[in-house]
């Protein structure tokens, strides 16, 4: 291969430091970001009502919760199905045959998708019920998720944290079995390709920083939550000497 432009694209430094560039930049995101450390109600288009349909705004009747967990495990089946035979199968794959669809390829994330749009179809359906009855208003179903932005900012953290590292240690996985570039880091592929050392180097690195990740950021959450009670206790106290 020439040493053009597409020789240092395609070189596996690139590669892997645009790989750890993204987990860099999305905490430092998250941690310049006014919306980590807001006090509001979160609420996002589409994924709040599905994450609002399945785990808040509970009615008090027994019959009423019952319909509401059977909708939306009626919607996760069915879109798990359509997901894999209708969009993957039928769509994706017949239909306009991408061949990033061939076979298997893509059918998690196809059903994942599948399943966010048919729980946000039954959210309103769900909706539509509780407007008929008329007095349960207070239970409708919107994008607001009922917990606070840190919060869900925190579960973002965490999410993209697992993604991105997964997504770089495959990238060094791969970068570390490549043919294409024989000079670069001959010492390193040779101890990588020993016996099984880069699957337990994989699954253990992956493993513990990840637990050493949502270890620092739920602590970082449990601090600012004493120190908020502190304060608001001695806001209290303080009102109640000035009163006395």
């Amino acid at each position: 291969m020439g040493k053009d432009f597409r020789y240092y694209f395609q070189h596996p430094w690139s590669r892997m430091i645009v790989a750890y560039l993204v987990i860099f930049f999305n905490f430092l995101i998250f941690a310049e970001d006014p919306v980590s450390h807001s006090q509001t109600e979160a609420n996002v288009i589409v994924v709040g009502n599905c994450f609002s349909f399945v785990t808040n705004k509970y009615p008090r009747g027994v019959v009423w919760r019952i319909l509401k967990v059977l909708l939306w495990l009626l919607a996760i089946l069915i879109g798990l199905i359509a997901g894999k035979f209708l969009f993957h199968q039928r769509l994706f794959g017949q239909l306009l045959r991408l061949k990033m669809f061939r076979e298997d390829h893509g059918s998690w994330m196809t059903m994942f998708f599948s399943t966010i749009l048919f729980l946000f179809i039954f959210s309103h359906i769900y909706n539509m019920i509780l407007l008929m009855d008329g007095n349960m208003g207070a239970y409708v179903i919107t994008d607001y998720m009922g917990i606070r932005n840190e919060s869900f900012m925190k579960l973002a953290a965490v999410g993209t944290w697992m993604g991105d590292f997964v997504t770089a240690w495959m990238v060094t996985d791969m970068m570390l079995q490549d043919k294409p570039y024989p000079d670069w880091g001959k010492s390193a592929r040779a101890f990588w390709k020993k016996g099984n050392v880069r699957i337990i180097l994989f699954w253990t690195g992956n493993s513990h920083i990840s637990w050493a990740t949502l270890m620092s950021i739920s602590l970082a959450c449990i601090r600012r939550t004493c120190n908020s009670r502190s304060l608001s206790s001695r806001r209290s106290s303080r009102r109640n000497i000035a009163f006395t």
